[in-house]
């Protein structure tokens, strides 16, 4: 996976605050505006939508999250997203594990689609992309929400898809300790 830097303002999550060595890097969302940040001892969270969507109604949405002390390995993790959103979902379905390195740490991705949720009705489709880094685990992902579909049909054009690829290849994980792999 390829190793490119765009505007990472505001989207750099770092294992432990400011003193941290290992970052995880995001490409900012031109006009995306965040709706979630929160951190704690655990963890943290961001969650942005477009400029001109509301928290309550949003149909795109980009989510990255750093977990401290998470065991699970990149294939666990995404095997158990497939598994919950089978449990809140009518004709859930996932696509093949996609597995390999980013900054030279195990990662994965895995495309999660829910044809129409129990809760609310509406159907959701999720690329989820995740990094075993050594100070956290790290989870992005892009999703789209709207009106419920049927199995095996993608709700997303080839195009937004294609999108979604390139931003997660764009994520980058870098420690100020390895002298490999410095932040910028």
């Amino acid at each position: 996976m390829r190793r490119i830097l765009i505007g990472v303002l505001g989207l750099i999550l770092s294992a432990h605050g400011a003193m941290a060595a290992e970052k995880l890097q995001v490409p900012q969302l031109l006009g995306w505006k965040v709706i979630v940040s929160l951190a704690d001892r655990n963890g943290e969270t961001t969650e942005l939508i477009p400029g001109n969507e509301a928290a309550e109604s949003w149909t795109r949405r980009a989510t990255i999250q750093a977990f401290r002390g998470t065991p699970l390995t990149a294939q666990a993790f995404l095997d158990t997203v497939v598994t919950k959103t089978g449990q809140v979902c009518e004709q859930a379905s996932a696509g093949p594990s996609s597995l390999g390195m980013v900054g030279g740490r195990e990662a994965g991705s895995r495309t999660v689609a829910c044809g129409r949720y129990k809760g609310d009705g509406r159907g959701s489709m999720t690329l989820y992309f995740v990094v075993r880094g050594k100070d956290a685990f790290y989870v992005v992902s892009r999703a789209w929400r709207g009106e419920p579909f049927a199995q095996g049909t993608v709700p997303v054009s080839a195009a937004e898809l294609a999108e979604w690829v390139a931003y997660m290849n764009a994520v980058d994980l870098c420690d100020n300790k390895d002298p490999n792999r410095p932040c910028r």
